[in-house]
């Protein structure tokens, strides 16, 4: 029996036609390719064809180009059927699937993968697996979403049951396809359409079989397809063979075989010069053609008897693919979900730095209002009463001056300690203040000098920070006039880089170093601000500090 293949050589899958198909072509040797592909003329069409997308798709694999990567697939496992290359087209549809369950487009994986059930469907005619084609057109047919989808999809199924010589059924399914023909442009679907009913009518011995084969060939010439004028010839051959007209039996024999010489099929020459031999009064021929069609149908029902099992075997490789895909997206997941955690773990520690930072600042500034607060009290509250209680006692009679000069020194006392402790007033340059604070500490016994303050930009400082430097120079001259009895006090404010050093010199009496209640209070201001500060001091060698901020 003559391959189905000869009948439907030319078959296009359904997505390539469909509305909802992949991104229009837009290279010329795609387009054209893809034509040759799908209307070869000769076996050399093929063969270049195959090449092309076998390339074609290596390139998008490698791009990860999933949708490419589907359709060069689609290309690659029609021509391997074509080409009578099954279990290759098997299991290039196989790794098309897999690659379909990666495709982000939902719309058109549907579609395209029924595209790839009816080529799978195809192959098992080729196979004479008539249980699985038919599971698999079945499954195409529910998917189908325009006429011209439903009728190709009948016209294959009618394929199967030629194949098995159920010609009733054959005729049932293409009947169904031709009343789709007039809402069908594509002209070699109606012309296949067409010659399929007609086999199937002169094949159940209606007249009528003629007239419909003959009209495909028109309508195929119209078209100028070789491939498929090729199986008009043949039909025709076969129907004048059937009713023993063997001249023109092999008048359309001949032609059939001038087409396969132009194709240049190995598939197509034997199927011509089969219907060549068969018409041969020569009974060696005769025996040969019948030992041929045994053995070719005895070869194709071993290759059968294994079929199934391959298609099950195809399943569980695609299942494996597909459950390897899930772990590398789960690992994929799992990476990010990694990163994720990471990213909100660094940020939690920035936030708890500046948080901390924050609460720093805050709370130094809570130290800074509870000294100024202190101060304010002291001054209204202890250094008022005082004051007024010197006042009232200079009204008074009183013999005892050193009491006059005691409360004077207590007074004294609360008023620094109400100036030391008080907010800084910053309505003024900030070089003033520091100047009327060196000049504040300057006496007949001791003089303090300040150089390069003015060389500083204080107004890069924030005002916490100004007022911790003051605060700290203040506390600087405080010890210095409690405990160093110094003639000479220096304070030297310049610029290293994008610091600020400040450095402060006596010539005291010094001492064995050893951190005051006020210098413990000067290295925590320091370090409140982020600077550093180092003391230098020796007995009768006077009395040295760095500050870096």
């Amino acid at each position: 029996m003559k391959s189905i293949k000869t009948s439907f050589l030319f078959f296009l899958l359904i997505f390539i036609n469909s509305s909802s198909s992949f991104a229009q072509q837009k290279a010329d040797s795609l387009s054209y390719y893809s034509n040759v592909a799908l209307y070869p003329q000769n076996y050399t069409d093929l063969i270049t064809a195959y090449s092309y997308f076998n390339n074609a798709y290596s390139k998008s694999r490698d791009s990860q180009n999933i949708e490419a990567s589907i359709r060069h697939l689609y290309y690659i496992a029609s021509i391997e059927y074509k080409l009578g290359d099954y279990d290759k087209s098997e299991k290039t549809i196989v790794k098309a699937i897999a690659f379909l369950g990666q495709s982000p487009n939902s719309t058109d994986k549907a579609q395209t993968k029924n595209s790839f059930y009816i080529l799978m469907g195809l192959i098992y005619i080729e196979q004479r697996n008539e249980v699985k084609a038919l599971e698999f057109y079945s499954i195409a047919l529910q998917n189908a979403e325009n006429p011209l989808d439903s009728a190709k999809i009948y016209n294959n199924i009618s394929l199967i049951y030629k194949e098995f010589n159920d010609f009733e059924s054959a005729k049932r399914e293409l009947q169904k396809a031709f009343k789709l023909t007039p809402r069908i442009k594509d002209t070699l679907t109606n012309a296949s359409i067409i010659d399929n009913l007609g086999v199937a009518e002169f094949e159940l011995d209606n007249t009528s079989g003629l007239d419909l084969i003959n009209k495909a060939l028109a309508l195929r010439r119209a078209v100028n397809d070789t491939s498929t004028m090729y199986a008009s010839y043949a039909h025709l051959s076969d129907y004048y063979y059937k009713i023993n007209n063997t001249i023109k039996a092999k008048s359309y024999a001949l032609k059939a075989n001038e087409l396969a010489e132009v194709i240049n099929s190995p598939s197509y020459k034997q199927d011509a010069l089969g219907l060549l031999i068969r018409l041969s009064k020569d009974d060696y021929a005769a025996q040969y053609k019948i030992l041929n069609d045994s053995l070719s149908n005895a070869e194709q029902q071993s290759k059968n008897k294994f079929a199934l099992m391959r298609y099950d075997y195809s399943e569980f490789e695609r299942k494996a693919l597909e459950s390897q895909l899930e772990e590398e997206r789960q690992e994929r997941r799992t990476i990010v979900a990694l990163a994720i955690a990471a990213i909100i773990g660094l940020l939690s520690v920035f936030f708890y730095f500046i948080l901390k930072s924050k609460h720093k600042k805050e709370k130094q500034q809570q130290v800074l209002n509870t000294e100024s607060r202190i101060s304010k009290q002291i001054h209204d509250e202890v250094a008022n009463d005082v004051f007024q209680f010197m006042t009232k006692l200079e009204g008074e009679t009183i013999s005892n001056t050193h009491l006059l000069d005691d409360l004077q020194s207590i007074y004294n006392k609360t008023r620094d300690i109400s100036k030391k402790h008080s907010l800084l007033e910053d309505n003024g340059a900030f070089t003033d203040i520091i100047k009327d604070l060196v000049f504040s500490y300057s006496d007949a016994n001791t003089s303090v000098i300040d150089k390069g303050s003015a060389d500083i930009n204080w107004e890069a400082f924030s005002k916490m920070k100004r007022t911790t430097i003051y605060k700290v120079l203040q506390e600087l001259l405080i010890n210095m006039k409690k405990h160093s009895q110094a003639s000479v006090a220096v304070l030297m404010f310049k610029k290293e880089g994008k610091k600020t050093v400040i450095s402060y010199t006596d010539n005291g009496i010094g001492c064995q170093f050893k951190k005051s209640t006020g210098l413990q209070n000067v290295e925590n201001r320091i370090e409140s601000i982020h600077g550093t500060i180092t003391f230098e001091t020796e007995p009768n060698k006077g009395f040295k500090i760095k500050i870096i901020i």
